[in-house]
């Protein structure tokens, strides 16, 4: 998957970049609206107002959605399954209980790995391409303007 952002602030060898959400975004509003900020590791120069080409491979974007929603899911169903098997006589609070218990499990299971995953480069966004802003363009990275 890959995207252009623009850069919008550069400290050392890391750039800010700011991408406007796709129109894909407008029907479904769960990011409440917004524009979407990553920090990349810059592999050259650039400077605020740039436009960088950023991309994170279909694999990876295949593994995060596995882990954010097929893992809850999985997890969801084994304690409501392991729940209503060890209390028969109570299955409706005991598949409840166990709903809770499998999405809260997974939930702090992915937070406590949240760290390792953003400190792991496979996980992150490759910068790919610096495309250098031009004198005269006066887009600044208008994400209302028309493609």
């Amino acid at each position: 998957m890959r995207r252009i952002g623009e850069v919008t602030a550069v400290e050392g060898e890391w750039l800010e970049v700011t991408f406007c959400r796709p129109s894909d975004c407008e029907k479904c509003h769960a990011c409440m609206g917004g524009d979407k900020t990553t920090t990349i590791r810059v592999k050259g120069k650039a400077s605020v107002g740039d436009q960088a080409l950023v991309e994170l491979p279909a694999s990876t974007v295949m593994k995060a959605s596995f882990v954010a929603y097929v893992l809850p899911l999985v997890a969801l169903i084994v304690c409501i399954f392991i729940a209503t098997r060890l209390f028969p006589q109570q299955a409706d609070v005991a598949g409840a209980i166990g709903a809770l218990l499998g999405l809260g499990g997974s939930a702090l299971l992915l937070v406590a790995t949240e760290k390792k995953r953003r400190s792991n480069p496979k996980w992150a966004s490759q910068l790919v391409d610096i495309i250098h802003r031009e004198q005269g363009d006066d887009n600044n990275g208008n994400c209302n303007e028309s493609k």
